[in-house]
Formats: structure tokens, sequence, C-alpha cells
């Protein structure tokens, strides 16, 4: 009896560590149109889209376009069938350019120059109750002139900031947490590097940075604050990363480290410049 609860312990946990470090799975559904465009545009869009999200590392994709059709299933039933918790959806709006009958006249300024313009709608829904937990429109502007000039190469213009917003979208939407686990380095006065429990095992990458928390209490309530910010210099195990003490906050880290505080970690957006 004694060994099989040894066993059932051992299934547990490792079963609890599979669900830490799984990643979020994301369905994307086929992206529709409310006006007739170019099939290539809205492919090139949708692609845009799914690379952005790909390079974020942060959730796992499912493109509906690369399973078997399933006619009989409903995007939402598809998405469950594959274990989403969240199903990703986007709808053309509106679109202007120099290639088809919609454009406005005014793009058709001169020879050899296209001028793309459009707005696409992508909503984020949580598959186990239906709800929209995102939308939001996204308007993309590109143009074209010269001798190689074309509407592919307008588009493709307006397609570059696509990547950066998908990432400011996932960053939002699916946090990371985790904990900062030992201290490295120091100089006595402030924390330099720190050693945090997050690796291979999880969906971050080097370059990405953490907010700091500790945590506090007030009148029976515990509440958390933000001393300081770590990046991951180096990933170096399936649970372990490490991490370069930021700005000024690096001596209310040291501090708190050596009082014994528990200082929990959880991926803050982007900036800039930060990579």
């Amino acid at each position: 009896m004694k060994i099989q609860n040894i066993l059932l312990s051992c299934l547990l946990f490792c079963f609890s560590v599979s669900l830490h470090a799984q990643k979020q799975i994301v369905f994307v559904n086929e992206f529709s149109s409310d006006i007739k465009v170019p099939e290539n545009v809205l492919t090139n869009i949708r692609a845009a889209v799914i690379d952005g999200i790909t390079k974020t590392n942060r959730v796992q994709l499912i493109d509906a376009l690369t399973l078997p059709p399933t006619p009989q299933y409903s995007p939402m039933e598809n998405a469950l069938q594959y274990r989403a918790g969240y199903m990703l959806q986007g709808k053309l709006l509106n679109r202007e350019a120099t290639d088809d009958g919609i454009s406005s006249r005014r793009f058709h300024s001169r020879e050899n120059s296209y001028k793309e313009k459009f707005t696409i709608r992508l909503q984020l829904i949580r598959t186990s109750d239906g709800t929209t937990i995102y939308t939001r429109n996204y308007e993309e502007n590109g143009s074209s002139s010269g001798k190689e000039a074309s509407q592919y190469y307008a588009l493709e213009r307006a397609l570059v900031n696509i990547p950066y917003k998908m990432r400011d979208m996932i960053e939002q939407n699916f946090k990371v947490h985790g904990s900062i686990v030992e201290l490295v380095a120091d100089n006595g006065k402030k924390a330099k590097k720190v050693y945090i429990n997050l690796g291979y095992d999880d969906p971050i990458k080097e370059g990405q940075r953490f907010d700091v928390m500790v945590q506090t209490s007030m009148a029976e309530n515990y509440l958390e604050h933000k001393i300081g910010e770590v990046r991951i210099q180096e990933i170096v195990g399936p649970k372990y990363s490490l991490c370069k003490v930021m700005g000024k906050g690096a001596e209310h880290i040291l501090k708190a480290m050596e009082l014994g505080a528990k200082l929990h970690i959880v991926s803050r957006q982007s900036r800039l410049f930060d990579e």
C-alpha cells in the first residue's frame, strides 16, 4: 500500500510538472472578410499574424487550415477537439488598394506607385465558456513606388508591424509566472545575477524580461508590489535560467532576498528597445 501511495504521488507530481510546463494551445481559425478581396491578401495577412505569434514562443498554435476538413464540426468544436484553450479569429473589415475595383481614386497618384490600407479585427476566445477575452481592430498601411513597385510589395510593407503587435497581444493575455530561487552575484549593495525557476520546459526565451514582485500584508490582506526587474541572460536547464538584475530595483531585490522574502516574477510587456 505504501509503495502504491509513493507511485501515485510520483505520477501526480509528474502530471503537475507537465501541466506547468505546457504552453497554452491556441486554435487559429480560418480568417473571413466582409468585402471581396484577392485570396492572397487575406492569406498573407493571416500568415503574418501566425508568424508574429509563433516568434513569441509563448503559446502552441494549431492552424485550422493544416487540419483535415471536418464540415460536421463548428470552429469551436474543432478547437475543443484539439484541446485548445483559446481560439483566434480574424475578419478583414475594409481595404483600400490600387489593384481592385474598391480602391479609392486618391490612391491612384502616379504610375508605379502602389498603396495598401486595411483593417483586420482579431478576437481571442476562451473555449471553455466561449467568452471573448480580447478583441481589437488593427489598421495597417504601406506603399511601394519606383521601378520595382508592385501591389505585393505595398502589402508586404503594410504587414511589417504585425509581428510586434502580435507580441504585445500575446504578452498581454498569456503571462508567465515563476520565482527567483537563488542569488548568484551581488556587490554588497545590489543584486547582480539570480536564478529563476523557469527554463527549457517553459514558454520563455533569452532576453525576456520579468517584473519582480514581493508580497506584503495589509489589514489581513496579501498584496504584491513591484520592486525590480530581471532579464533572462541564459537558459541553463529545464527549470533554471540565469537572469541579470536590471535597473534601480537591484538594491531592493538584494535586501528582500537577505530577509528571506519569496520573490514572484511575472512576464511583462516588452518595451521598444528591450531586445
